[in-house]
């Protein structure tokens, strides 16, 4: 039997059924409400700026790096407008297609391409990144020509380095370069596409030179377009700062000189001023354009650098057995070690023997020479004998103070220290022990001696200084700041060995293998040297070193050739052009006869 359902059943149940509804509504309502509250609200400042991010493109405005002076003022590295490709990484879209389009733009390898563009991409950087710069207006062209197929990709202006003397500075300026992935983790104020300074002074005071690097922003559409040309033009929230200035020590006049005398020869010239240890030029050669590396290298420009003369090689600043050159500071080590005095005369002649081994001199004429003949013609038989009577240990220590075996303190990276060597030192490099022809070998600068040319000027300066060895330095200034001179270093050879020593390499220049360097109205003091190569039928390295005027020094400069022959006639011609230079005597100086030698 059924039973019915009254209306007042079915009227409670639509009441029950309307007020469940009705309270699932209005908990619906609360909950749109609550989260419209979150988010307009609460969260109102996290999403107005995530908006603006996404309709505002953030790019940067490079710092201008600080120019480099010479101590005149002229201008050795600057910068110059040039235009830059960018990837802006969350527009980035079709990394293959993509790639495919700029390699024929860029007219790179696609996987080249590809790799940077995925670099980029998973960069996570919230500004531009660079993936080529300083391009010509072929690339632009054909770059605006496909844009509309490049989504991510655009240009922008841009600035680079430019040296305006190029190779005849390149070795102390160094030059700019983007950064790589291994700097890129151990500097974290970088980011990926970063031009930064890879050697020389650029590299040593990057952080002086480089600026802090701006920012500006720009209105666009979802396309990465401007919205109108009302929005086209950007809006900048950070200004840029430049780089500090940099001011050299360097004559560019004097660097001209050196690096023209040096020719196509493979060697070095330096020069310093003796009193404060400025260094006036440093010329290597071969040398090579700085200005390449603004931009990706070429096959071409790679095939220039790996020349197997090594042009990105710094010659200045590497060792090489000195030769005669040396023959000063055994002079000064007998006579202070009381091995000779100053009237000691010594015969010279074709070599002596030791131990069954002839050590021969560079001449066979004989005679009786005083100590100051000796130095003036480079006898090597009078220093075998001298050195006879001496230990490596004596030479050593006044070769070391004047600067030989140690670093001069020149602001440049990679700077070698020379060697001067002595029993200990063979024992526990070579396990040999020293014998005595080692020592006649060093008394004529060969052996294991080595000096840098930048060395061999400290040398002769503090010669001419007659013992105040300076500290040698290439930065007088760095923004409005005056960088001081360091302090010499003092010692105190006897006066009157030191007047044999001097009275010598005046005698070189002005009676003996020097003659090539002589001026007419300006004393010059100096040593030719003609050091053995180490390879079995090469020419002898060629060098000179000299101060000037001799009386009261003013300049000291070294040449050294490679392969050069007799350091009379290779290297000491050098000298005299930067002397010409410096003493504005390029008119008037004296074609000196070529003397018989120039050992």
């Amino acid at each position: 039997m059924s039973s019915s359902v009254t209306d007042n059943e079915r009227t409670e149940r639509l009441l029950v059924k309307s007020f469940v509804l009705a309270s699932v509504v209005t908990v619906l309502m609360l909950l749109l409400v609550a989260r419209l509250f979150w988010l307009q609200v609460l969260q109102n400042k996290y999403y107005q700026g995530a908006a603006e991010e996404n309709s505002t493109r953030v790019t940067f405005l490079r710092a201008p790096r600080g120019s480099i002076y010479d101590r005149h003022g002229t201008l050795l590295a600057t910068n110059k407008q040039s235009i830059s490709m960018i990837v802006i990484p969350n527009q980035l879209e079709h990394l293959e297609e993509t790639s495919r389009r700029l390699s024929r733009i860029l007219k790179l390898e696609y996987p080249e391409v590809l790799d940077r563009l995925m670099k980029a991409k998973t960069s996570q950087s919230v500004t531009p990144v660079v993936v080529e710069r300083d391009l010509d207006m072929e690339i632009v062209s054909r770059f605006y020509e496909s844009k509309i197929f490049l989504p991510g990709i655009d240009i922008l202006p841009d600035i680079s380095r430019t040296y305006p003397y190029a190779d005849v500075t390149a070795h102390v300026l160094g030059y700019c370069g983007e950064i790589t992935s291994s700097q890129l983790k151990r500097t974290e104020s970088r980011k990926m596409g970063d031009v930064i300074g890879q050697a020389g002074i650029e590299n040593l005071y990057d952080d002086q030179l480089r600026g802090v690097d701006g920012e500006q922003r720009i209105r666009v559409n979802a396309s990465g377009q401007a919205f109108s040309k009302d929005t086209a033009h950007p809006v900048v929230t950070k200004k840029a700062k430049a780089g500090m200035p940099v001011v050299l020590s360097l004559d560019l006049d004097l660097q001209r000189a050196a690096y023209n005398a040096l020719g196509e020869k493979s060697g070095a010239v330096t020069a310093m001023d003796p009193q404060s240890g400025e260094v006036l030029c440093m010329v290597s050669r071969p040398s090579y354009d700085p200005n390449i590396f603004t931009r990706r290298l070429t096959k071409e420009d790679r095939k220039v650098l790996m020349d197997p003369r090594h042009p990105l090689h710094n010659r200045a600043l590497a060792g090489f057995p000195p030769g005669s050159i040396w023959k000063p500071i055994t002079l000064l080590a007998a006579l202070e070690n009381k091995v000779v005095n100053l009237d000691t005369k010594l015969v010279v002649s074709g070599g002596i023997s030791l131990g069954g081994y002839t050590f021969h001199d560079w001449t066979g004429k004989g005679g009786v020479y005083d100590l100051v003949k000796c130095l003036a013609w480079s006898r090597d038989t009078a220093f075998y004998q001298m050195a006879m009577g001496l230990t490596p240990e004596m030479i050593k220590e006044w070769g070391e103070n004047f600067g030989a075996g140690r670093k001069t303190g020149v602001e440049l990276p990679n700077e070698k220290s020379g060697l001067v060597p002595d029993a200990e030192w063979k024992m526990n490099r070579l396990r040999e022990t020293w014998y005595k022809g080692n020592t006649l070998h060093m008394s004529i600068g060969q052996t294991y001696l080595q000096v840098t040319p930048l060395q061999a000027a400290r040398m002769y300066s503090g010669i001419g200084m007659r013992g105040r060895v300076p500290a040698s330095h290439l930065v007088i200034k760095i923004g409005e700041r005056q960088i001081p001179a360091p302090k010499p270093e003092v010692y105190r050879p006897t006066e009157a060995y030191m007047k044999c020593v001097t009275d010598g390499l005046y005698a070189v220049v002005h009676g003996g293998t020097g003659g090539r360097a002589r001026l007419e109205s300006v004393a010059v003091s100096g040593k030719t040297g003609s050091a053995e190569a180490g390879v079995k039928g090469s020419k002898t390295h060629a060098w000179f070193a000299c101060y000037a005027p001799s009386d009261k020094p003013e300049i000291a400069v070294a040449a050294f050739v490679e392969h050069g022959g007799h350091g009379g006639s290779g290297a000491a011609p050098l000298c005299k052009a930067v002397l010409e230079q410096y003493f504005g005597l390029k008119n008037n100086a004296v074609v000196a006869t070529k003397p018989k030698g120039g050992h």
